[in-house]
């Protein structure tokens, strides 16, 4: 059986595709790598990150991802207190409740790149590391992990390689979203693909949805890798085609005015509280 890590946030999509990991193949993991969304170890350092998001991105897309992370954490509080259904039947518990439920360990992480903790990880000895984690790994991070990495990205890789792939296909009106399995490397999204597919969604649903959508994908398709290739002496990987790449960027303002053309709302009440 592979020894695998599991880096991951505090974010709806990282908890979302967290939480069906651990659900299913808690057995295989011998650690969650819990890390800060904002690398600053201050309150006003990672006031001062955020602001450079707003200025790269826009308000409206800041504001949606405050949504989609801050309220989203204290909607599963909330199930917490109140012992819901959904929270006794593990469908709206932390990252950290469940590490705790299985008796994982669990290691907070601030800055993923730093070369103590990475030294930590090494120690480890991991098969391989699962990464649903926002912090963009520096060139340290590979050549002391090596070929462990392992990204679930949310488009049919070459395409849309970067940032935010669910605002890009509500704008361009695409018809399906991809994922894709494939190894890191210090390129953006560019390393060799293990698999990926591609799935139909209701373009008349909200961006919150779809984002949800996507990050269950990430759940599932993970575990499947887990199932299927970690344990095989050598996994068979396809190159990507550099010249079919395209790229996505942080949204700006006239990207988010774009989906709302589509008539496609950033979020609903009923998604929000329903699409745990």
């Amino acid at each position: 059986m592979a020894k695998i890590i599991l880096f991951t946030q505090n974010t709806m999509a990282s908890v979302v595709a967290s939480r069906e990991i651990i659900r299913k193949n808690h057995a295989q993991i011998s650690a969650v790598v819990l890390a800060s969304q904002l690398k600053g170890e201050s309150v006003k350092d990672q006031a001062k990150i955020a602001y450079k998001l707003i200025k790269k991105s826009s308000l409206s897309f800041f504001g949606y991802k405050l949504v989609e992370s801050r309220l989203y954490n204290l909607l599963l509080k909330g199930h917490r207190l109140v012992k819901s259904r959904k929270y006794l039947n593990d469908e709206a518990k932390t990252i950290e409740e469940l590490a705790e439920k299985h008796n994982l360990r669990l290691i907070k992480a601030n800055d993923l790149s730093s070369q103590e903790f990475l030294g930590q990880i090494k120690d480890l000895n991991p098969d391989y590391i699962l990464c649903l984690v926002s912090q963009i790994l520096k060139k340290n991070v590979f050549e002391t992990l090596g070929n462990r990495l392992i990204n679930a990205h949310g488009s049919y890789l070459p395409e849309y390689r970067g940032a935010a792939q669910y605002v890009f296909y509500l704008k361009n009106n695409d018809p399906q979203f991809g994922v894709t399995i494939h190894f890191m490397e210090p390129g953006l999204d560019s390393g060799p693909i293990i698999f990926q597919r591609k799935f139909a969604y209701d373009r008349n649903g909200s961006m919150y949805k779809l984002h949800h959508q996507i990050a269950w994908q990430f759940g599932q398709m993970l575990n499947e890798f887990m199932e299927n290739y970690a344990s095989l002496p050598q996994i068979k990987t396809i190159v990507q085609d550099e010249g079919k790449a395209t790229y996505t960027r942080m949204p700006l303002k006239e990207d988010i005015a774009g989906v709302r053309e589509n008539g496609c709302k950033l979020l609903t009440i009923r998604d929000f509280l329903n699409y745990l």
